[in-house]
């Protein structure tokens, strides 16, 4: 039987080498002082373990996702003295690491800082653009005893319109309307050759003497086929303005020398009758009465 020696020593089971308690990966980070590294060994080599190391668990210290730094014997305080195996990084330098409470931070002082640079505006005031309202339009129609192919021309070069023959009508804005109150037009208006139909008040008519009474001008449709209505003519024509009955007189002298059937010796005199006045004895429709009577005597 073999003697034991004395050596001094109790007997006792073998030292263990404590392994570090498992740390969840998403609470600590462990960092290890580069002079407390043990070189690898052969045998770590062969075994795929040439990245562990075997320090003192004094000398690890731990890196919360806070970025606040914790001893690794402060997490598990019975590995206090004790040599454990640690991973270390491929690289000579590790990366940075941030948590997500790092990333929030800084972009949260990013948009604080852009939000700080950000000068105020000033307010725009709308600018509010007036439309004038072009409904607002003075009706002018011409009635003239002119020939068929006259051109008479409304507003500079023709601005509001121009007219060919006898009739027609055009329209003025009323901003514009002294535009077109020329000396010539106003002569026109005068002798109702150029009439006001629509667009101006009461007082504006007063003032352009256009105010017209009942049956003063004639209808643009008897005007246009004044021959026509010889008949209605003998109850119209007393109401009739001068310059008016004065195109009825002129348009009937046309028409009988252009053999109109309508323009007869009755209603010929019956209207010259009318248009006698103590300045003009013989009445407007003479001429057509003398040139019947000389076509009776031959």
């Amino acid at each position: 039987m073999a003697e034991n020696k004395n050596t001094g020593k109790k007997p006792g089971r073998p030292k263990k080498t404590p392994v570090a308690e498992e740390v969840k990966e998403e609470d600590v980070f462990f960092d290890v002082p580069e002079e407390d590294q043990t070189s690898n060994t052969a045998e770590k080599a062969e075994t795929g373990k040439e990245n562990i190391l075997s320090v003192n668990a004094d000398d690890v210290t731990g890196i919360r996702y806070d970025g606040s730094e914790v001893p690794l014997t402060e997490v598990a305080p019975e590995l206090a003295g004790e040599t454990v195996e640690v991973h270390t990084e491929t690289s000579n330098q590790a990366e940075p690491m941030f948590t997500m409470a790092d990333v929030q931070k800084m972009v949260a002082d990013a948009v604080a800082k852009a939000v700080a640079n950000v000068q105020p505006q000033t307010p725009v005031t709308p600018q509010i653009i007036q439309v004038a309202n072009d409904s607002e339009m003075v009706h002018f129609l011409w009635e003239a005893p002119v020939a068929d192919d006259n051109v008479v021309f409304f507003g500079e070069g023709g601005i509001f319109g121009q007219i060919v023959g006898k009739s027609g009508s055009f329209y003025v804005p009323h901003r514009d309307l002294s535009r077109v109150l020329t000396d010539v037009n106003r002569v026109f208006m005068a002798r109702r050759w150029l009439i006001v139909v629509s667009g101006l008040s009461d007082d504006e008519r007063e003032a352009l003497g256009v105010n017209y009474k009942d049956g003063e001008i004639l209808d643009k449709r008897v005007f246009a086929r004044m021959a026509e209505y010889s008949d209605e003519m003998l109850s119209l024509y007393p109401k009739l303005c001068e310059g008016h009955k004065k195109m009825v007189a002129q348009t009937y002298a046309e028409e009988y020398a252009l053999g109109n059937p309508n323009i007869t010796r009755e209603i010929v005199v019956k209207l010259n009758e009318m248009s006698k006045t103590p300045k003009n004895q013989r009445g407007d429709f003479i001429s057509i009465i003398e040139e019947m009577n000389a076509r009776d005597a031959q």
